[in-house]
């Protein structure tokens, strides 16, 4: 019996658990262990703040899916590693025994860094946890009464710089709903050289498609600054040239501020010798385990990554949803090619891949490999990827809310069910017709003689077009055929249909509406 522990009930940790249970024998054991006993769909942090969002739309108890599925859930924070002995100390003292240990505990905000940056002290707020966006917006709320000047900005070494730009773009696009944003300039400051460096160091179209964003926005930017100091209504800046001289010292005045600090490991991490680097983050291999300890592997923002580029003010590496949920994968079949004692996949190479909502529109960003030398670094902005975000975020909550056995259909045929729709249609009078306006690529399927002659003799014996049917029922075939998979394939497939989503919607809708949906 193998028992396998994931620290971490979050993006990367919950998804770490279906994969692995899922893939597991009936007697092997998955426990997760969290300090919070819930879920937060983290991205959706900012739409909280702009109280488009509330707390139970992206955040719920998260024990009731797991125990669903057989995976036992430990309400304790983490106190230490004892890896050297395959075991887990918690908080309350207790202790775990482990085969394999699954590190997704996120990272901590390194606050500390900056004096005056932790939201507790009042100066500025952040969106890093739910409880922080709820009271991000409840300042914001009474902000927006007496409207003054917005700063928005990321600490020296932060490494998720998305959030900055979208929590500047929701800023302004609230404030002109609101009919108050000529009362209030919004400033975004940011350590990155220029605009849309996001830590991967190539000046592409991205840089001009966010600088017209923000220009026509009337959001002023702000680059090569290193916060100091943050005190009551005022943002102490340092700014620094291309050759890391530093060329002033400013002041900036606000009345409502958000702020992106640096991250570090959690303090639990550091204590166990050769796991982590200098800043407490999970030092891995190209299959995501530890070098040291092989059996302990990691996933998300706690995995160290290294700096692509050197800058003149300090910027980490991204992470984001979609690369996360691709170690997620790797940490599911190594663990289990490990059990096996079969060939480890490599992790290599990363796509880097977000969606950034400006309010109204969207950006979508990639950058392929995420390591350089990447072959693919783009941008696509438009309506459609405000809605893919919106799709994209109901996708991910749902895939972690659903229940074993739901992915199953009824027992009646989906095939035979649709023939009896159409024969129904057919004696009311009606036709069917085929449909437009999909954004997927359209397939060519040949089939044998026989077929298309049988195609053709139903399509009009039941008077539907030949493309209508074969649509229909092709669609039809594809659900009774999913009621043959086991749960494993459904994840797969799901996974799949997921990243042709994601690979062909931006291509297939370069303009500036997009009116499907999903990412």
């Amino acid at each position: 019996m193998t028992h396998i522990v994931i620290v971490g009930a979050g993006i990367a940790g919950v998804p770490a658990a279906y994969a692995i249970k899922n893939r597991l024998g009936p007697n092997d054991r998955v426990t997760v262990v969290s300090d919070r006993d819930y879920f937060n769909f983290v991205p959706s942090n900012p739409w909280i703040t702009m109280g488009w969002r509330n707390r139970k739309d992206i955040a719920f108890p998260i024990d009731p899916y797991l125990e669903a599925r057989g995976i036992h859930f430990v309400t304790q924070g983490l106190a230490r590693i004892h890896a050297a002995t395959n075991r887990v100390e918690l908080a309350d003292g207790s202790w775990l025994h482990y085969d394999y240990l699954v590190l997704a505990t996120g990272a901590a905000p390194a606050y500390e860094e900056v004096e005056g940056m932790d939201p507790a002290q009042g100066n500025v707020h952040s969106v890093i946890r739910i409880e922080q966006a709820v009271e991000a917006s409840n300042a914001y709320k009474n902000f927006v009464k007496s409207p003054g000047p917005i700063v928005i900005g990321a600490a020296a070494g932060c490494a998720i710089l998305g959030p900055m730009y979208e929590t500047a773009f929701l800023v302004d696009a609230d404030l002109r709903r609101r009919g108050v944003r000529d009362r209030a300039s919004i400033t975004l400051v940011t350590p990155e050289p220029y605009i849309a460096h996001f830590g991967l160091g190539a000046e592409t179209e991205t840089k001009r498609l966010l600088e017209n964003a923000l220009a026509e926005r009337e959001i002023v930017s702000m680059c090569n600054i290193k916060t100091t100091k943050i005190t009551p209504g005022n943002i102490h800046l340092t700014e620094y040239g291309p050759n890391g001289k530093e060329i002033a010292q400013t002041t900036l005045p606000f009345a409502f501020g958000i702020y992106a600090p640096a991250y570090q490991g959690i303090a639990a991490l550091s204590l166990t010798p050769e796991l982590t680097n200098a800043r407490g983050m999970v030092t891995v291999d190209e299959y995501l385990r530890n070098p040291t300890y092989p059996n302990v592997y990691a996933a998300g923002i706690c995995v160290a990554q290294p700096s692509f580029v050197s800058t003149p003010v300090p910027v980490g590496p991204p992470e984001s949803v979609y690369s996360i949920q691709s170690q997620v994968d790797t940490v599911a079949r190594n663990i289990l090619a490990a059990i096996k004692n079969e060939a480890l996949t490599s992790a290599l190479p990363q796509r880097a891949k977000w969606l950034s909502d400006l309010g109204e529109t969207g950006a979508a960003h990639l950058a392929e490999p995420q390591i350089p030398l990447r072959n693919i670094n783009l941008i696509k902005q438009g309506r459609w990827v405000h809605l893919a975000k919106v799709e994209f975020e109901q996708y991910f909550i749902n895939k972690i809310k659903l229940m074993p056995g739901e992915q199953r259909l009824s027992a009646a045929s989906n095939v035979a069910t649709t023939v009896q729709r159409l024969q129904l249609k057919k004696e009311a009078g009606g036709t069917e017709t085929t449909r437009t306006g999909t954004v997927a690529r359209r397939l060519e399927i040949p089939v044998e003689r026989d077929a298309n002659y049988e195609l053709r003799a139903l399509a009009k014996t039941l008077n539907v077009e030949e493309n209508a049917i074969a649509a229909t029922l092709l669609n039809a075939a594809l659900k009774d055929a999913k009621r043959y998979l086991g749960e494993v394939a459904l994840a797969d497939m799901e996974r799949a249909r997921r990243d042709l989503i994601l690979a062909e919607l931006p291509e297939n809708q370069p303009g500036v509406e997009f009116h499907g949906g999903g990412t």
